[in-house]
């Protein structure tokens, strides 16, 4: 990727992805370990370690084939959301953003092996921008053809498949993106200016 394609990314896409590759970089150079990053909210409550509310959702595993493949579905979803379905409201998505992770912290009281919820942070973005495109067709590499509504499924079935870690957990990243098209369908626009 080079400078000119990053900078054609749409504002909030552009600095989650600094972030999350900044992030994902520093750990893999092991300046900063994975385990000041995580999801822990003991270390929040008793020691103050309050980055780690926001800090778990830019770390997407170790450096492989798994980050980048979040990476990308992040990169290539997220800008297709925020430069065509949130056009000129950027404060709209970083707010969606911002709250699909505070649901995200009220299901992971209940899903305690999830520490990083980068990759959820993904799912959530894949699983809105496929119920915003559903009859969008989607050629996934050269071999399966499916609808822009069934890449969410398609996706956490290859992780099930996979055997990957905390793919249960996929589900309930799926039922918060549903939470949030829920919420912003059937509440009232919130005017905050």
């Amino acid at each position: 990727m080079d400078i000119q394609t990053f900078k054609n990314f749409p504002p909030i896409t552009r600095t989650y992805l600094l972030i999350s590759i900044l992030a994902n970089f520093l750990c893999f150079a092991q300046i900063v370990k994975p385990i000041h990053l995580f999801l822990n909210f003991q270390l929040i409550i008793y020691h103050f370690n309050f980055w780690r509310i926001f800090s778990h959702a830019f770390f997407f595993g170790q450096i492989g084939l798994k980050a980048f493949f979040y990476i990308f579905f992040f990169s290539r979803y997220s800008k297709a959301l925020e430069s065509y379905s949130f056009q000129g409201k950027k404060e709209d998505y970083l707010y969606l953003l911002i709250f699909g992770n505070s649901i995200m912290l009220l299901f992971k009281i209940f899903i305690v092996e999830a520490q990083f919820l980068g990759p959820a942070i993904t799912n959530m973005v894949v699983y809105l921008w496929g119920k915003k495109n559903a009859q969008q067709q989607i050629n996934l590499i050269n071999i399966l053809h499916i609808r822009g509504s069934s890449l969410p499924f398609v996706l956490t079935l290859s992780s099930l498949l996979l055997k990957q870690k905390n793919s249960e957990a996929r589900y309930n990243w799926n039922n918060c993106g549903t939470f949030i098209l829920l919420f912003r369908r059937n509440l009232p626009k919130v005017n905050w200016r």
